[in-house]
């Protein structure tokens, strides 16, 4: 059976170099489709026999080979500035490959290829990436109901017209952009914080955003919510201050009390006092002025000559 010579050479440079071991392959995930102007991810691993080196490593989109001057998006031996194509592989064992904002040129099937010291393989398979619109972005979660006990927990996954597991996914609560991102979002240990409304976006810019999704977390009976936790401080440091203010009041109204009642001892002791006074002066003795009758003149001594004393009066 004879053979195309391009053929040949299409097979050969697909299986790798001739006597190549089974080591020679490309791992690439299913095709999937990318929601235009958003950022995915293609995921993929190469292996190749002990002891090579690889040397240089290239993307190229509807291409079998990605050989020689093949047209293609990433080209590890040319420098890029500015390309919306990133990768984020090594020259190891990673040949994930990154694509930003993506748009509907991009639709193609990629493929990698690597060159080592002794040839050179491409992955046949290669990733068929297709690009939407995006419409009907949505927030789907693991629960029936938007109410959740605190301690528990759920999953929202942000979903679109098809699967975009690759794709990074920026999460929203209230408006608000959260750490995690991804298209699974697992919240777990729910609190009163948790409560709000969850929305996903396929781009940094939020131009495929969902619907918000509402979650309200219940707080345990009998436990204050996490956002009034510093009533409790609050309310013992009031009882504390109450408390003070009553002993301070005590304290000024026993003092008063006191010396109110040393100021009556002092006014009951002045009156007292008088009241002696007076009643000694009342005790003191009068005497009377002591009248003497004259005698008359030249009367002889005798019995005659009577001495008159008034009456003493006391």
């Amino acid at each position: 059976m004879k053979m195309n010579p391009w053929t040949l050479s299409v097979l050969l440079l697909l299986a790798g170099p001739l006597g190549a071991d089974p080591d020679w392959h490309v791992e690439y995930p299913d095709s999937f489709c990318v929601v235009e102007g958003s950022t995915a991810t293609i995921p993929c691993s190469f292996t190749h026999p002990a002891g090579l080196r690889v040397q240089r490593v290239v993307w190229c989109p509807n291409h079998e080979i990605c050989h020689g001057t093949t047209p293609n998006v990433y080209d590890s031996s040319k420098v890029r500035a500015d390309s919306r194509f990133l990768y984020l592989g090594d020259l190891v064992g990673n040949c994930t490959l990154k694509i930003i904002k993506t748009v509907k040129r991009d639709a193609a099937t990629y493929r990698f290829r690597f060159k080592t010291n002794a040839g050179g393989f491409t992955g046949p398979r290669g990733v068929r990436v297709r690009v939407t619109d995006g419409e009907d972005v949505k927030v789907r979660s693991s629960i029936t109901d938007n109410v959740v006990k605190e301690g528990g927990q759920v999953t929202l996954t942000c979903t679109s017209a098809c699967s975009f597991h690759q794709l990074d996914v920026h999460w929203y609560r209230n408006g608000h952009v959260l750490s995690e991102t991804g298209p699974a979002l697992h919240l777990s240990s729910l609190t009163n914080d948790n409560t709000g409304n969850y929305t996903c976006s396929l781009d940094s810019g939020g131009q495929n955003t969902s619907a918000p999704w509402s979650l309200l977390v219940l707080v345990a009976e009998g436990k204050p919510e996490s956002g009034s936790d510093w009533l409790l401080p609050v309310s013992v440091v009031s009882v504390l201050l109450a408390v003070f203010l009553l002993l301070l009041a005590g304290l000024v109204f026993a003092k008063r009390r006191h010396a109110q009642k040393k100021a009556s001892e002092v006014i009951q002791k002045q009156e007292v006092d008088c009241k002696q006074e007076a009643e000694g002066a009342s005790e003191e003795v009068n005497y009377s002025t002591v009248h003497f009758k004259p005698s008359s003149s030249r009367s002889a001594p005798g019995p005659e000559h009577e001495i008159v004393y008034s009456e003493v009066v006391r």
